[in-house]
């Protein structure tokens, strides 16, 4: 009888976390509030053979681009020329040694699609990268069906210059996956399913290997709910995963709306742990009063 109860209650547990999924609040409800979401991780960083102790900052905030430019709309433009994004800013900050690394991964997923049908179509990814060699700046769009990029590099080898992807059947960006895999619109892929992807690696891992774009033959899987402690919290917790060619990393996205990135961890030993998340207008806290969020947020 015992033994019955016991499996009573955990697939009460389990229905009740894919019912929560199931019902997540409105979209636009939530995310058109003025506020962009902001969330601070602690990081462990891999770099020069060396783990280095670091922060992230994930920002979500949603803004319209101009659908021509692909650029921020700052002045009058008709409401069919401008498609409404969720933009992501990650950024990650560490130290090697006597200088600094400062990253930032910028990524717009079209809310209601942009050529495609379906909602969060990814429509361009840019990473700015300083440290006290030099900087980085990388950027593609999807544009006719290609992706089309550039980039500008300190290093001789690299240097400046353009590249050209195709986007097949299946391509994913990894630096998409993180808005994706959020579900912020319902589910995007049933839970035990998995699927192959050609997936086009972070810019940051093309950085830090210094290796020319191309996308891999990945596996994508979305897992079944666990529990996850982070910090003094527990979470219930969907792991996504997604490897290739020896690679492996695991996501765990929070059950709850809106469905935040707790913690992740891959097989090259990075990985990060949510600290805080705080919703604001980040852009009006610019004054030395405002110091304060930083300390709320744990970061330096």
């Amino acid at each position: 009888m015992r033994t019955f109860s016991r499996v009573l209650v955990v697939l009460t547990v389990v229905l009740l976390a894919a019912t929560a999924w199931a019902e997540s609040v409105d979209f636009y409800g939530y995310w058109a509030d003025g506020k962009g979401e902001i969330s601070s991780y602690r990081v462990i960083q891999p770099r020069y053979g060396e783990a280095r102790e670091g922060y992230g900052v994930m920002i979500f905030v949603t803004e319209d681009l101009n659908r021509r430019t692909l650029i921020k709309v700052e002045s009058p433009t008709p409401k069919e020329d401008r498609v409404y994004t969720l933009k992501l800013n990650n950024v990650l900050k560490f130290t090697t040694g006597i200088y600094d690394y400062s990253v930032m991964t910028s990524v717009f997923s079209a809310v209601e699609g942009f050529a495609g049908p379906g909602p969060f179509e990814l429509v361009k990814v840019n990473l700015s990268s300083q440290e006290w060699c030099g900087h980085v700046f990388d950027e593609f769009r999807i544009d006719g069906g290609r992706l089309k990029g550039e980039l500008n590099s300190y290093f001789e080898r690299e240097g400046k210059h353009p590249y050209e992807l195709p986007t097949p059947a299946g391509f994913v960006s990894e630096d998409h996956l993180l808005i994706w895999i959020r579900e912020l619109k319902g589910l995007v892929m049933k839970t035990g399913e998995s699927q192959t992807v050609k997936l086009l690696p972070s810019l940051w891992s093309f950085r830090q290997r210094h290796r020319p774009h191309a996308l891999v033959d990945a596996k994508l899987e979305k897992n079944q709910a666990v529990s996850v402690t982070v910090g003094e919290k527990t979470y219930e917790a969907v792991p996504w995963r997604w490897s290739w060619e020896g690679f492996e990393k695991t996501v765990w996205v929070d059950v709850a709306y809106p469905h935040r990135i707790l913690k992740w961890k891959d097989s090259r030993g990075d990985s990060g742990e949510l600290m805080v998340t705080m919703r604001e207008p980040y852009w009006k806290l610019h004054g030395e009063e405002h110091r304060e969020y930083r300390e709320r947020l744990q970061i330096p």
